[in-house]
């Protein structure tokens, strides 16, 4: 994993920018950080592990469903700011708006529900706001989550 940014800046205000070379890799590293700096900016622990969780689960299905082949980079910009804290996922896959699909059918038994959508519908539960566009040949998903101070 490549990463730029950072440098000293006063507890919750932070900047920050992390490539991942390979959506595929360098996941754990980039999670680890996030959680860092959420901390450094004395957020709350659920505040903090939903925020890990949401990461994951965007930065997973990216490197899963965004790239046709070996998976892509993808930059991840964290913004930490007051009481909130902006996560923009930036990929260069196929272009795809996860905010545009439907939830998932939670009615009926689990086994015969058709898969997938349960990690947006936990992404769109979790953030207060979000908010999809592309720009030219990039997707750029934008989650933000209020309140984050305990």
């Amino acid at each position: 994993m490549a990463e730029t940014g950072g440098g000293a800046r006063p507890v919750g205000d932070l900047e920050d920018r992390l490539i991942l070379t390979d959506a595929g890799t360098g996941l754990a590293a980039a999670l680890d950080r996030l959680e860092g700096h959420c901390r450094s900016g004395g957020f709350s622990t659920e505040a903090v592990l939903d925020l890990r969780l949401v990461a994951e689960e965007v930065l997973t299905n990216i490197a899963k469903y965004a790239f046709v082949g070996p998976p892509g980079p993808v930059e991840l910009r964290i913004s930490i700011h007051g009481g909130s804290t902006a996560l923009e996922f930036r990929d260069g896959g196929r272009a795809f708006d996860p905010l545009s699909q439907p939830p998932p059918d939670l009615e009926g038994p689990a086994q015969t529900r058709a898969p997938g959508g349960m990690g947006l519908l936990l992404v769109r539960t979790v953030v207060d706001e979000a908010s999809y566009r592309r720009e030219g040949g990039t997707n750029v998903l934008r989650v933000v989550k209020h309140r984050c101070r305990p």
